[in-house]
């Protein structure tokens, strides 16, 4: 077996954490997926790969060069998702639970499910 990344997110089934949902929207119905179980890191890091590989921060909800998600979470300012394990900070979660994974991010036309959402 390969010993690249590539074969290690191959590995790992995802499908099981995930639920399609629909929302009503101005314009009409919107069907997003959100997490119905809780993952590892790892899985929540393949789960979402349009996340930043950063050293500061996991996800675009957590840390930045200034305050990485260490910091944030020492000082009680960031507390880790319930679903994804990612470190995010307080005012992004809606009862421990980030925008990714909730279906917020996806709700407002950003795939977290794809590397190059723009």
């Amino acid at each position: 077996m390969p010993n690249s990344d590539r074969a290690v997110e191959e590995s790992i089934p995802l499908a099981e954490f995930f639920e399609e949902r629909e929302f009503d929207r101005r314009l009409g119905r919107k069907t997003v997926k959100v997490a119905i179980k809780p993952m590892t890191e790892e899985q929540g890091r393949q789960a979402y790969p349009y996340r930043p590989r950063s050293k500061y921060s996991e996800s675009y909800f957590g840390g930045d060069a200034c305050e990485d998600d260490t910091c944030l979470l020492l000082n009680k300012m960031a507390t880790r998702c319930k679903m994804c394990k990612a470190a995010t900070k307080n005012g992004h979660l809606i009862k421990g639970v980030c925008p990714d994974c909730d279906g917020r991010s996806e709700y407002n036309e950003i795939d977290p499910h794809d590397p190059d959402p723009r």
